[in-house]
């Protein structure tokens, strides 16, 4: 089957395309243009008191020494000299908790 006319718009973006050249050259000019035509106005940015928190948080994550180090640094040395003995019961139920709570 096949259907020649229709009736309405087929593809709604069609009137959203821009007329003329499509180069970026000409689509630049046409943003230049535009911006000094608005005068002093300028796009800002405006953050959350959320997205001020976090990014504080962020930071001083960044900033703080790591503690876990030095932990990390005596776990492998006992794997190292064959000391570390993982418990193995504890890992278990640990993966299982984990899996539970992936499908809960």
């Amino acid at each position: 089957m096949q259907i020649k006319n229709l009736v309405g718009q087929v593809n709604p973006y069609d009137k959203n395309k821009v007329q003329g050249s499509d180069t970026r050259a000409d689509v630049g000019k046409q943003t230049a243009k535009a911006s000094q035509q608005a005068g002093t106005q300028a796009d800002k940015v405006q953050l959350s008191s959320e997205a001020k928190l976090r990014g504080a948080a962020y930071k001083q994550a960044l900033e703080s020494p790591d503690v876990r180090q030095r932990k990390i640094d005596e776990l492998k040395e006992r794997v190292r000299n064959g000391t570390y003995k993982p418990d193995i019961k504890k890992a278990a139920v640990n993966l299982i908790r984990d899996d539970l709570d992936l499908i809960r």
